[in-house]
């Protein structure tokens, strides 16, 4: 029998469903693009959703099908057939978490397929999605340790502003504030 569940993310109401480890079909825009004419439309792993202010948010990765190393960082490699039929992809492809966007899930860049009504091309699982997850958690540390970074660097007032944190350093042996 066949399988006639419909997946959420797969109709018009995919704003409302799209989640990390979707596959979404976006205009990535390249610096070798230029200015001139609108990037083309290109497959993109959603690495996290964040609500701001009521209003969803996409962290999108960038996809390409090049072997090339110029795009490295954070990789997320789907190269069996399998899998990459699975994701919506026509053949193997990488996405580089090192070049990333967040961007409202309203925005005009993203690409509606005009037969179901959704810009998610399919959904990464097994092997992908364990790479996905070890990616997210990178980035999540690498967030937490620039953020204590950031408070480390402040002390709150009691007023509740922020003020830069004096150090002192010695340099021979006179005192010197940094």
């Amino acid at each position: 029998m066949l399988d006639t569940s419909i997946t959420p993310t797969m109709t018009d109401a995919w704003r409302d469903h799209v989640s990390y480890g979707d596959i979404v079909s976006y205009r990535f825009p390249l610096a070798e693009e230029g200015a001139e004419g609108r990037p083309k439309a290109r497959p993109c792993l959603v690495l996290d959703i964040e609500e701001k202010g009521g209003q969803r948010f996409a962290l999108i990765a960038y996809g390409t099908t090049s072997r090339r190393r110029s795009n490295v960082g954070y990789e997320v490699h789907v190269r069996h057939r399998d899998d990459y039929i699975v994701a919506g992809l026509n053949k193997p492809t990488r996405f580089v978490g090192a070049r990333r966007l967040l961007v409202p899930l309203t925005h005009s860049d993203f690409v509606i397929c005009g037969a179901i009504g959704s810009a998610v091309l399919g959904r990464l699982d097994g092997n992908p999605f364990d790479a996905l997850n070890a990616v997210r958690g990178r980035i999540h540390a690498m967030q937490d340790i620039a953020e204590d970074r950031r408070d480390s660097r402040l002390r709150i007032s009691p007023t509740g502003t922020g003020q830069r944190k004096v150090r002192c350093t010695f340099l021979g042996r006179r005192e010197v504030r940094a």
